[in-house]
């Protein structure tokens, strides 16, 4: 049996660990973070998707300040002055700004103003992208990588209990029952781990960390090593950006692990939609005598929005892997459980094992993104035989015994009679606590959303997204916007200097507008305001300017949005009633280009007319409404496109009150500024869009 980890082609670097042991759920994992870095000496290293200075590492009373984040690693500074904390987490996207702590121009008042501890964001990856490594560093010494995220939601026992009392957000909301994985290495493994994250912060930041030197950093006490002396590979996705080549060392561990595979393979995740995971799936599925397969998922994905991206994703690939099973080898189940009624276990965990021979852990999953687009850390070992193949064998008996009500001794007794995972599986289906299979009912194919805007392996180009001539005249575009800025500036001195401005009181349309809204019939006014106007023509960007205006947030944002896609949805079906030569008139010599576009990619369309409206949102969805392209995707992309202008608009609306009321020269130097900044930003954007190229995925090629 050969050696499935190679450096250089799927790891990093294969460095030897001093120990190794692995948490299942926060409970375990919280409590071993908080003691290593109570004991770290010189540097605590963190990266992350996400963190929140009030996350707790354990108990259920939110007053407790002192078991938040960021109040202890506070304490932990102030009792070892020689220590620095680094922090970085990913410059997350305005669709998680919602589910986020609210970010502040500086970290103090969320972390502390302690000079040893330094938090950043990390912004250095292509457009779309995220940094997803979950990783922490103790002094080069100690480190651990997994799913979890410092942050809140999640933490959990390994009960997942229903109801429990410690599963609260600091608003003292209840979240469901959440299940992720670490793994925890010491010695070398640990010190390469730190090279990894310095070189992260270094990329994001600019500043270089130095590498700590001796210290007397020893194991957690409160965590058992389950084996040790044994090499450790270190695998990593990293999309090509700023001169930094594509790194693809997950992806092909996958793949080699798994054509490797003899008596079963066994994966827990989150998601599970890659196109290269299913296509080795479907070989070894296909083969004479292939070993069983079991996928543990959560029994579905979480909101409208994924439901019908990534779970219809999901549910084709399932789909495929059943039509390739003919020899009743797979298993793909959700771990049920009888007295959460209708809640579920949010399956987090980023975890393979295969033939209690290799076991890898980390932050990628089994979609598309992990593969090629995020950044990821997953840590692997290997073994023939001996110490590691029995701590491997340890942690799958362990998965089992939480997912099936069982006592690991239990789970271990039946499998030396009966080796099979199924066998085991399938007659523990009838308990409160089993691994059911998901229903993942089969789907028409035009449900399909297009991977390339829902899942994408890599980064998107703009070259099928924007006509020729729009990414070739952004100087032309730039004068125009000059012209338009010089026009603002031009009427703000005829209304200081002549009597227009006794003429037209903006101050008094202002509040002769928001004196409108206390009627109860506004929100109604509001919407139809928005189809008629878009149904003649009218700028939709002035409706949200006057929405905005006239109402505060967040009504201002919910009337916009609903507005934007009320219009969206009658435009829509008035394309429908009509003939194809009659928009053809209305686009003009644009039409054709803007046709195929929507024909062939009408989500992503949507999207990016509603980001950078290079044609009249009007007639995108009339168009859109006469070629038949899908409602669904015209909705959502509609309403993906609008969002952050929506938002752009609402957060400054005290700014442009005032300019437009009191059109005073700071006022109005205030207002062409942010105009200035929006102007750039979009056409960054469009700049970048056309520097990179578009590479479809499998399932488009399908």
């Amino acid at each position: 049996m050969g050696t499935i980890l190679q450096p250089g082609r799927n790891c990093w670097h294969l460095v030897p660990a001093d120990g190794v042991a692995f948490a299942i759920d926060a409970v375990n994992y919280f409590g071993p973070l908080a003691e290593a870095i109570g004991n770290a000496e010189q540097s605590v290293i963190a990266l992350g998707w996400d963190m929140d200075s009030r996350m707790r590492f354990g108990g259920c009373d939110w007053r407790d300040d002192e078991r938040r984040l960021a109040a202890f690693l506070q304490a932990t500074l102030e009792h070892r002055p020689p220590l620095h904390i680094y922090l970085l987490s990913w410059d997350f996207a305005l669709i998680f700004a919602l589910e986020r702590e609210p970010l502040l121009p500086t970290a103090k008042g969320r972390w502390g103003t302690h000079r040893r501890l330094r938090f950043a964001l990390d912004g250095s990856h292509p457009l779309a992208a995220s940094h997803h490594q979950k990783i922490v560093v103790v002094d080069d010494q100690f480190a651990f990588v997994g799913g979890l995220d410092l942050t809140i939601r999640r933490f959990d026992t390994r009960q997942h209990r229903p109801h429990d009392p410690c599963r609260t957000d600091p608003a003292g909301h209840p979240y469901g029952p959440f299940h992720d994985v670490q793994i925890a290495v010491s010695g070398k493994a640990a010190a390469a781990l730190g090279r990894l994250a310095r070189q992260r912060w270094h990329r994001a930041t600019g500043e270089i960390i130095p590498p700590p030197g001796a210290t007397g950093a020893h194991w957690p006490e409160s965590l058992a090593q389950a084996v040790r002396n044994i090499p450790v590979a270190i695998s990593r996705t990293e999309p090509a950006y700023n001169g930094h080549p594509e790194i693809t060392e997950i992806r092909q561990l996958y793949i080699d692990a798994l054509t490797a595979a003899r008596r079963y393979i066994y994966i827990e995740n989150q998601y599970f939609t890659a196109a290269c995971i299913g296509d080795a799936l479907r070989a070894v599925l296909g083969g004479a005598d292939p070993p069983e397969v079991v996928i543990v998922l959560p029994q579905r994905t979480s909101g409208w929005l994924q439901e019908h991206t990534m779970g219809l994703l999901r549910a084709r690939l399932v789909g495929l892997l059943r039509t390739a099973d003919r020899h009743n080898r797979l298993r793909i189940c959700y771990p049920h459980a009888e007295d959460l009624g209708d809640d579920y276990i949010r399956v987090h965990s980023k975890v393979l094992i295969l033939d209690d021979r290799l076991l890898s852990i980390g932050s990628a999953n089994t979609n598309n993104r992990s593969m090629g687009l995020d950044s990821e850390c997953n840590l692997t070992i290997e073994a023939d035989d001996g110490p590691a193949a029995g701590a491997i064998r340890d942690f799958k008996e362990d998965l089992l015994a939480e997912h099936l009500h069982l006592t690991r001794s239990e789970v271990r007794t039946r499998l030396a009679a009966d080796p099979s995972l199924i066998h085991l599986i399938d007659s523990c289906a009838g308990g409160p606590r089993a691994l059911r299979p998901v229903d993942d009912s089969p789907v028409d194919e035009t449900d399909i959303p297009e991977t390339w805007i829902a899942d994408p392996e890599r980064p998107v180009d703009a070259r099928d997204i924007f006509p020729h001539d729009v990414r070739h005249n952004a100087r032309l575009r730039l004068l125009r916007n000059a012209i338009l800025l010089a026009a603002i500036a031009s009427l703000s001195a005829l209304w200081s200097h002549t009597p227009l401005h006794v003429w037209l009181n903006i101050s008094r349309l202002v509040h002769l507008l928001r004196g409108a809204t206390t009627l109860a019939a506004a929100p109604v006014i509001t919407l139809i305001a928005f189809i008629v106007g878009g149904a003649a023509f009218f700028p939709i960007t002035l409706l949200i300017i006057a929405t905005a205006i006239a109402f505060p947030p967040p009504q201002s944002l919910l009337y916009a949005f609903l507005g934007c896609l009320a219009s969206t949805s009658v435009n829509y079906a008035a394309g429908r009633l009509l003939h194809e030569r009659y928009v053809a008139r209305l686009g003009g010599r644009h039409w054709q280009r803007l046709r195929e576009r929507l024909k062939n990619r009408g989500l992503m369309t949507m999207i990016t007319m509603g980001l950078v409206p290079i044609a009249p949102f009007t007639l995108v969805t009339v168009g859109a409404g006469s070629l038949r392209v899908r409602y669904r995707n015209v909705l959502i992309g509609a309403g993906i496109g609008v969002a952050p202008g929506i938002l752009t608009i609402s957060l400054f609306t005290g700014t442009l009150t005032r300019a437009l009321a009191r059109p005073e020269p700071a006022e109005i130097a205030i207002l062409v500024l942010l105009a200035a900044v929006i102007v750039s930003f979009i056409l960054w954007i469009r700049r970048w869009l056309a520097q990179h190229r578009d590479k479809k995925t499998v399932f488009e090629r399908q």
